[in-house]
């Protein structure tokens, strides 16, 4: 075998090898993204339990950007509102959720559907209240 016979072969081997990595490069990435985004939770439609202990709410997610929610059990027992919030999704299982309500009270929490955990900060005047609690799926 010539040497120019010999560096068309080693060349054509590299580059089905280089084009053979690539594939399944590729093909590798497009698995990955297909599976988080068929394995994605969203809010809208679900009604979940937060439950702090003393006080739980029934909270319903009515479309991607309303909300409703109720407290049945704790001081506020009874009382319910329709709130606009936001959100902002951490990861395929956690949500950054905020809203302010009509008396002025800041909510923001993260919810993390995956452990069923929700960590809570209330803003009322200058005072910042935590609370961290427990989610069930209704």
């Amino acid at each position: 075998m010539s040497i120019s016979q010999y560096v068309k072969t080693t060349s054509s081997i590299l580059l089905v090898s280089i084009f053979f990595i690539l594939s399944s490069c590729t093909s590798n990435n497009n698995t990955n993204q297909n599976e988080e985004t068929t394995d994605e939770i969203n809010l809208e439609g679900k009604t979940l339990e937060y439950n702090y202990g003393n006080t739980i709410y029934q909270v319903s997610f009515k479309s991607s950007n309303q909300l409703h929610w109720k407290c049945i059990k704790g001081d506020e027992l009874g009382q319910e509102a329709d709130e606009t919030y936001f959100t902002h999704r951490l990861n395929s299982y956690s949500f950054f959720i905020s809203w302010v309500e009509a008396n002025d009270i800041g909510v923001s929490q993260v919810i993390n559907l995956n452990e069923n955990v929700v960590n809570c900060f209330l803003k009322i005047d200058k005072e910042v209240i935590s609370l961290s609690g427990t989610i069930k799926e209704l």
